[in-house]
């Protein structure tokens, strides 16, 4: 992805050879924030990024490599340690807030807290019953709503909240089956989708029939490219694996 996007930009941005190489070795690295675009391309669209979404994929590296550490740690000290990390979080976004570098609200570790939430809810999933999840998550849907706009709120109860919301979701409520995977194909296609129509003016006034509709294409093209990209990329990956072992 990294390297379709550079050389996207080799060959429509006006942008010059050291701003090209800037982006592709931030961006290789996860540090997308330090260079969403290259020269001036993308300044007439709503955000100033060939993909937005993509600030995330950094923060799930991070996750995923401290998986094992996290693990060990909470064997050792139990949920003192959960806590710990998470008030680390918190602390850490009141100082960026305070020094304001407001770039550095969504990096790591900022979002450590969001990951400490989602462990400490799966360690006390057993009591999470429906009747109280249904209240828990009206309740952090209440607090969202009221409190939304007031920053320590966001930085301290926020993670709870979305996570109480989750929770009532994905387990309480009943699924709908869905024949194909789209959850990556929606995640990096419906930033440019989006940014296309706002830019040449392909939304209707209202806000509900405007998100309709972009989801509807959102939806068929993340079908179609993880129907014919996606599927075919992982057997090519699967291929590579089975003859490695084989070896």
């Amino acid at each position: 992805m990294i390297i379709l996007q550079t050389l996207f930009f080799i060959g429509f941005s006006d942008g010059n050879t050291i701003e090209i190489i800037k982006y592709f070795l931030v961006n290789i690295f996860f540090l997308n924030f330090l260079a969403p675009a290259v020269g001036s391309i993308f300044t007439a669209f709503e955000v100033n990024a060939i993909n937005g979404s993509l600030w995330t994929l950094k923060n799930e590296v991070v996750f995923y490599v401290l998986v094992p550490f996290i693990f060990m740690f909470y064997k050792k000290w139990g949920g003192y340690f959960l806590v710990i990390l998470y008030s680390l979080s918190v602390v850490y976004m009141f100082a960026v807030d305070y020094l304001g570098i407001s770039k550095l609200l969504v990096q790591f570790p900022a979002q450590l807290r969001l990951f400490v939430v989602g462990i400490l809810l799966y360690v006390m999933f057993d009591k999470l019953n429906s009747k109280n999840i249904y209240l828990l998550a009206i309740f952090s849907l209440v607090l969202v709503v009221v409190f939304k706009d007031f920053e320590y709120f966001k930085y301290v109860l926020y993670p709870f909240c979305l996570g109480f919301m989750m929770v009532l979701l994905v387990y309480f409520v009943k699924n709908m089956k869905v024949n194909f995977d789209f959850s990556y194909s929606l995640y990096i296609l419906h930033f440019p989708v989006i940014q296309l129509a706002l830019y040449f003016g392909i939304h209707p006034i209202n806000p509900l029939v405007s998100f309709v509709v972009l989801f509807v294409v959102i939806l068929i093209l993340s079908y179609f490219s993880e129907k014919y990209i996606e599927k075919r990329f992982v057997k090519i990956g699967r291929e590579i694996v089975k003859k490695d072992k084989n070896v």
